[in-house]
């Protein structure tokens, strides 16, 4: 299971998080799937939009689902959005953009793939299922 190398994500440390509960562990990367992408849409409008306000909020509440996941450069890059909308600086942020939608990709084929993997081999301990 050691084929993998994860970039973007450390998924030993939502399990860390969970108690090494692998059933809950894929619960919540399964929510977090389903919840990231509408999140990640509604901050993308606001960013394009000039919403600091939109863009604050929905960049913290973001930050705050992908750094349960281990997600720290994405996580870092959200912290930074939001501190330029609270401070007034929105225009610096519409150029990173770019950079966002990919590394939030990036992030969702690796929790995808956490999943696949933490679900393949019950017989494996959970470390050395998600272990890069």
């Amino acid at each position: 299971m050691r084929s993998h190398q994860y970039q973007f994500i450390d998924p030993l440390f939502l399990m860390q998080i969970v108690a090494d509960d692998l059933d809950l562990f894929c619960e919540l990367s399964t929510i977090f799937i389903n919840t990231a992408p509408p999140m990640f849409d509604r901050l993308s409008r606001a960013i394009v939009k000039d919403d600091s306000k939109a863009t604050r909020f929905e960049s913290h509440a973001l930050k705050g689902s992908t750094s349960l996941v281990g997600a720290s450069q994405l996580s870092a890059m959200l912290e930074e959005v939001e501190r330029q909308s609270r401070l007034g600086e929105q225009a610096l942020i519409g150029p990173c953009l770019p950079e966002l939608t990919r590394l939030f990709d990036a992030v969702m084929q690796e929790i995808q793939a956490s999943i696949i993997r933490c679900s393949g081999d019950a017989e494996q301990s959970i470390s050395s299922q998600l272990e890069p």
